[in-house]
């Protein structure tokens, strides 16, 4: 039997994992990513919020509608548009002189980027499951001389960490809006008219870019898009530039070592200092941590080795 148990409830465990939960945060990039006829980079920022929690009596603990909140998310598109050739009309012809009014011939080619800033977009960790996992850990900066109360005086005591330990982590793709598409072609408009010679007229622009609506297709078929352009972009992120698996790798790594959900000195203090005594601290051995349906349960026992 063990010496020590201390038990938290579910509520109680509610609260602890809310703390863990709120000094979540991430952020990556710029990083790019080359796929032949285009390149994207991306630059993403942001933190969970919400989720509930199920504890199993398998000893599991299950988290559920947990939101992730891209702070930032910001995409940039690149590729090299075909060279082509518009305008040569005459507007206005004159019977004498040819034509009164006329668009040049202009080509247009080249490099361009399409910028999109999705920040504030909210996706979802569809499920962790995970358990807990007890850590002893002596603090780096600890001197190996240092007695414990030494230790202690300098604010370097060697701790127990109990973790909650992901099994599975399973995140969402990032839903994109329906109405990113709207934007995303008007944005691959701007980048062409950026093209467009700017001695030219704001109405020879207008007719010009009129004359290239194909363009847009053009820029689609460069990038593979051949449904919807919020699919794409969610893929792009998601799958092409694993941006899932580095936020299922963050999620499970911060939360499996590098903040506790409930951690304790060893030896643990009993009575404090007073009266120019020193505290009273019991040295804590084989502990172990386990959560039922009720209530998070931590058993050790008190001794040498």
């Amino acid at each position: 039997m063990s010496h020590i148990t201390i038990a938290a409830s579910e509520r109680a465990f509610e609260q602890i994992f809310t703390l863990v939960r709120d000094n979540f945060s991430f952020s990556k990039g710029p990083e790019t990513g080359s796929f032949g006829p285009f390149s994207a980079t991306y630059t993403v920022a942001g933190k969970l919020s919400g989720g509930t929690l199920d504890l199993h009596d398998d000893g599991t603990v299950e988290v559920k509608n947990l939101d992730i909140v891209w702070t930032q998310l910001k995409l940039k598109v690149c590729l090299d548009l075909p060279g082509c050739c518009v305008g040569g009309w005459c507007i206005i012809p004159d019977p004498w002189n040819g034509c009164l009014v006329g668009v040049p011939e202009i080509c247009i080619g080249g490099p361009i980027c399409i910028p999109l800033d999705l920040s504030g977009l909210v996706s979802e960790v569809n499920s962790i499951k995970a358990h807990l996992k007890p850590v002893y850990f002596i603090d780096p900066g600890r001197n190996p001389a240092w007695t414990d109360l030494e230790a202690e005086f300098n604010g370097k005591p060697n701790k127990w960490r109990i973790f909650l330990d992901p099994d599975l982590v399973s995140v969402d793709p990032i839903d994109v809006p329906a109405s990113i598409g709207n934007l995303f072609e008007n944005l691959v408009e701007n980048a062409v008219e950026d093209l467009l010679p700017s001695w030219l007229p704001g109405w020879a622009k207008d007719i010009i870019m009129a004359a290239l609506g194909f363009i847009i297709d053009i820029v689609k078929g460069i990038l593979g898009i051949v449904d919807k352009v919020e699919d794409w972009i969610s893929d792009l992120l998601g799958n092409r530039l694993d941006l899932l698996v580095f936020l299922e790798t963050a999620i499970a790594d911060y939360f499996a070592a590098q903040y506790p959900i409930y951690e304790f000195e060893d030896p643990y203090p009993i009575l404090p200092a007073s009266g120019g005594l020193f505290p009273v601290k019991i040295p804590i051995r084989d502990l172990k941590s386990t959560v039922n349906s009720k209530e998070m349960i931590v058993e050790a026992n008190v001794g040498g080795a």
